[in-house]
Order: C-alpha cells, then structure tokens, then sequence
C-alpha cells in the first residue's frame, strides 16, 4: 500500500513540473491602433513633445486616441502669440537633451489654411519635428542638421472626419501625424512626398566685435523669466575681456531708438546680486543675457526680440 502511494505521489509531482515548465502563450506581435496595423512591430515607445501658442489639451487628447501607451509632453509656459522666432528657438533649445525617435509637433502657424505647407523635419540626429513649414524649423536645423524633409500627406495623415477643418491643423494634422510617427503607426517615409532638403528659415540674428564693442541683436525674451538673451555667444564676449563682477555698457535700440540703457556688472548667475537688481551672464544655452534678478526684464522695459532690437555692449 505504501508502494502504491509513493508511485502515485511521483506521478503527480512529474505531472505539476511538466506543466509548470510549459512555454508561455506567444503573444501575437500585433498592435491595433483606431485601424491601423504596426504589422508585427510592437508600438514603438517614442515620446511625442507638443509646443503651441495656446492651451493645446486637445491636441494632447488625439494624441492619446492614436496610442494610449505614448508619452505625451506639453511645453510650458506657452510660445507667445504668433511669434514664429520664440517657436524656433524653443524647439533648437529644448530638443538638445532628448533621445533619438522623438517626435516634437510645434504649432505657431498664424498662416494656418493658406499655402504653406504642413512638413516633418527629420534631423541628422533623429529627430523629428512636425510644424507648418513657416520659420518654426529654422532653429532646429540650423542646430541639429537636416537629415529629410517630407510634406504630410493629408490623405493619409489627417484626423478621420475633420477634412472640413481649415483652422485648427495643429489637432486635425500635426498632432495626429505626430502621434502616428511616435507610436510606430507610420514610418517616416509614409508622412508623405520627400521635399529638397531644406525649411523656411528665419533671417539669422548675427553678432559681431568692433573696436573693443560688441554689436548683436535681441534673440528672445518673451518668455515667463523675461531674461533678455542676445545673439552674443559667450566666445565673442570672451573678446571684451570681461572681468567678473565689473560693470559694462549696455545700449538696447528698437530700430533707431534707444529702449533701454545702463551700466550693468557681469556676474555667475542671479545671486550675485541683489533682488530687483540688473545682471549680465552667460545663459544655459552659451550667449549672453540680461535679467532682473527675481524679476522680468522683458516686461519691465518693454523689449522685444528679433531684427529690429539691437544691442551695443562695451567697457566703461
């Protein structure tokens, strides 16, 4: 009886281990998104990065109609209205310390429903910028290198049912494709028709050393700081021989007029002086800056960006 008890026990033990060490269900490689088949790839885990001149939630929502597993982030604070120079500059500033295979989708497009064409931006370092081809891109190709350019096929790649839509392209187009490359539901080469590789490009803010001064033009500042950054890179101002601490001249001109002018120290960074105080440094991006400290340059003074805000720096 014992016998038949231990080879019973056997047999049930032989019959637990074999099931335990049956494979696993497969999983079929597909993933079906609103339709649309990855074709055994597996969706693909890219994040999808949105900027826009308004609140842009909605955008967000079709994002995350063509793939609930993406990785949807919205810059903040908000591009101000219209301005197609902040939008670039965002774009060439924040996109430096992103992986390969992000999806950025930038919608300042105050030509929206006219002839400009909707683009995607592959860079030569992989990345990927979706925008109405205005001036927006000039930031990132000018920083990064243009690998290809392809015009969105809206055949294709437009939120189903918005064909009536001429407004509002930064949810009916450009979020929707965008998600669709992120996510792994299109390739590249299906955004559309490839383009000569190059965008619109802004008219380039340049800098330059005369005689002990330096010469270059308001490049932003319209932003939530209102730091006041100059197209002066820290190379260039390294030709004024600046000493930590020291005061220079600073003279900021709208057109012919003077918007602004002092006598302002060079320092590290905001400590150094005092709250409500001015300061020059050298921005995280490596070109010379004006701020308040705890305060908004910008806003106070009233100062601007682009060709018709220039700047004249120099010793005292």
């Amino acid at each position: 009886m014992n016998a038949a008890i231990k080879r019973l026990s056997l047999i049930l033990f032989s019959l637990l281990l074999s099931a335990c060490q049956q494979p696993a269900k497969q999983d079929s490689g597909k993933d079906t998104i609103k339709g649309n088949s990855t074709k055994g790839n597996s969706i693909k885990d890219n994040a999808l990065i949105i900027q826009a001149d308004f609140s842009g939630l909605v955008m967000t929502g079709v994002a995350h109609s063509v793939s609930n597993k993406l990785q949807v982030y919205n810059l903040m604070p908000l591009i101000p209205l219209y301005d197609i120079n902040a939008a670039s500059m965002s774009l060439a500033y924040n996109a430096q310390t992103w992986p390969a295979g992000t999806v950025f989708v930038s919608v300042v497009d105050p030509g929206v429903g006219t002839d400009r064409k909707s683009v995607v931006l592959e860079t030569n370092n992989d990345l990927y910028f979706v925008s109405p081809d205005n001036g927006s891109l000039s930031g990132p190709a000018e920083r990064y290198g243009i690998k290809a350019v392809r015009e969105i096929d809206e055949t294709i790649n437009r939120r189903p049912g918005t064909e009536w839509s001429h407004t509002f392209h930064g949810r009916d187009v450009y979020s929707y494709t965008g998600a669709r490359l992120a996510a792994g539901v299109i390739t590249f080469e299906a955004v559309g028709p490839l383009l000569p590789a190059e965008v619109i490009r802004l008219a380039a803010l340049t800098a330059s050393s005369q005689d002990d001064v330096l010469y270059g033009y308001v490049s932003g500042g319209s932003g939530r700081l209102g730091n006041v950054a100059f197209s002066i890179t820290r190379h260039l101002f390294d030709e004024l021989k600046p000493v930590m601490g020291e005061p220079l001249n600073v003279v900021i001109r709208n057109q012919e007029s003077i918007a602004w002018q002092g006598q302002v120290p060079y320092v590290r960074s905001f400590g150094d002086v005092a709250i409500g105080e001015n300061l020059l440094f050298i921005n995280s991006s490596g070109n010379l800056s004006l701020a308040i400290n705890q305060g908004n340059f910008a806003e106070t003074f009233s100062i601007g960006s682009g060709g018709d805000w220039s700047v004249e720096i120099k010793k005292l």
